[in-house]
């Protein structure tokens, strides 16, 4: 009788594993990541998480929690680490993303809100190529500026040419809208690789000399989603109009003041995403 007890229980631990098993596997198939709103005023609908570690990348400052993304930056960010890890042995560190909810950061950044932005170190970590680095040791990594002292050109000492092709892999993937880059990287990308075709995707803006920063074209079922207008593939972005972003000695012009002090007002939609109650 007893034989027979453990035999009925150990039956209903299956069924009752099953169950849990089938309501799980429900709950992730049902949990569609959305971008909803613009690259600058919006949110994500469950975002995924970026893991920490891959191959090829390490994401820096975990505790600020902005590792969340559209599923489609994941697969990008793996794919793109992977391919470069392979080819140059390069490391991709990763820094901002977006939050869980997306939304503003309230800090320096104005966008990074849908999980389609992405911020990666041009720094080639010496640590971080050889082996994992440990949570303390990320926290501590900041964008180190690749220009001179006199901010008129970059410094080759800082600057590891197979960043260059870091950027040029980055930019040449179809899923690419665009990449931020300070305008004195740009005229060097210019002048070190002319009429490449990847060229007009890397677009001059002020800051960005320690990163760049990657946007991605909204996928396909994102129907809340705003993709920017896209670039001209037809201009690089290297004739007079780069030739604006700068002052006669050399250095890139003041950032203009916008006036704004707050952040773009948010879709709808994202109102229960942001409160958590979605």
């Amino acid at each position: 009788m007893a034989g027979f007890t453990s035999f009925i229980r150990l039956i209903l631990l299956i069924v009752i594993l099953s169950a849990s098993c089938l309501r799980d596997s429900y709950a992730a198939g049902s949990a569609i990541t959305e971008s909803i709103g613009s690259y600058a005023a919006g949110c994500i609908r469950n975002a995924a998480a970026l893991p920490a570690s891959g191959e090829g990348f390490q994401v820096i400052r975990l505790d600020r929690g902005r590792y969340y993304a559209n599923p489609e930056m994941i697969e990008y960010i793996e794919s793109l680490a992977k391919t470069v890890s392979e080819q140059l042995g390069a490391i991709l560190l990763i820094g901002d993303i977006a939050q869980r909810t997306g939304g503003p950061m309230y800090d320096e950044h104005s966008s990074h809100q849908i999980g389609l932005d992405a911020d990666i170190l041009f720094w080639q970590h010496p640590i971080a190529l050889r082996r994992q680095l440990t949570i303390m040791e990320r926290a501590h990594i900041y964008p180190q500026s690749v220009l001179n002292e006199q901010q008129t050109a970059i410094d080759d000492f800082k600057w590891d040419i197979k960043i260059e092709e870091v950027i040029k892999i980055a930019a040449s993937d179809k899923r690419v809208d665009r990449i931020f880059v300070n305008p004195i990287i740009k005229k060097r990308l210019c002048q070190t690789h002319p009429g490449e075709k990847w060229l007009a995707k890397v677009r001059p803006w002020y800051g960005h000399d320690g990163h760049f920063h990657v946007r991605l074209k909204c996928p396909p079922g994102n129907m809340l989603c705003e993709t920017q207008e896209p670039v001209n593939m037809f201009d690089d972005g290297c004739g007079p109009e780069l030739d604006t972003w700068f002052r006669a000695d050399g250095r890139v012009k003041s950032q203009p003041k916008s006036g704004k002090t707050s952040h773009a007002k948010l879709p709808d939609a994202c109102i229960p995403i942001m409160n958590g109650s979605y």
